[in-house]
């Protein structure tokens, strides 16, 4: 039920923000007198889905996630990179999957993480904050054998 929800609130907002455009776009065609304005408005729909998918593509890419979350860009021990990013309203989780050195690691826990108790041979970071939501966490998750690394991060309202 939420994902339908989620759905419907990203569509009122997309057709929202097309609507203003296109109130602005006839506005300024029939003050210059333009015939087939609906040209132009398919030409403006195309260039606002187009930017939406290019500014969409560039905020989910996983470098920028990665730079974005953790305030630093991946270094050149970083490989098999990937990400998830969810966030909308008053909720959001975000994702980091990679393999990397104890130098990457220790660099992510300056952020305040603290050593939990080790399940196993994984090593088990986490803080609890306040900053963009009411509630915000952050777990590491680390494999020292492989150097493999899981981050997670968590806002609700």
């Amino acid at each position: 039920m939420a994902v339908f929800a989620n759905i419907i609130f990203l569509l009122i907002l997309f057709t929202i923000g097309f609507a203003i455009i296109a109130l602005i776009l006839m506005g300024a065609l029939s003050l210059l007198r333009v015939n087939r304005k609906w040209r132009w408005l398919l030409g403006a729909f195309v260039i606002y889905c187009s930017a939406l998918g290019i500014w969409q593509y560039g905020l989910s890419r996983p470098a920028a996630v990665f730079e974005r979350q953790l305030g630093f860009a991946p270094p050149a021990d970083v490989c098999e990179l990937k990400s998830s990013t969810w966030i909308l309203g008053d909720a959001g989780q975000i994702r980091l999957s990679f393999n990397g050195s104890r130098e990457t690691v220790q660099r992510i826990l300056k952020r305040g993480l603290q050593r939990q108790e080790d399940m196993g041979f994984l090593e088990r970071y986490h803080r609890e904050f306040s900053e963009y939501f009411v509630h915000e966490r952050e777990e590491l998750i680390y494999n020292k054998d492989t150097g493999h690394v899981e981050f997670t991060w968590q806002g609700i309202d």
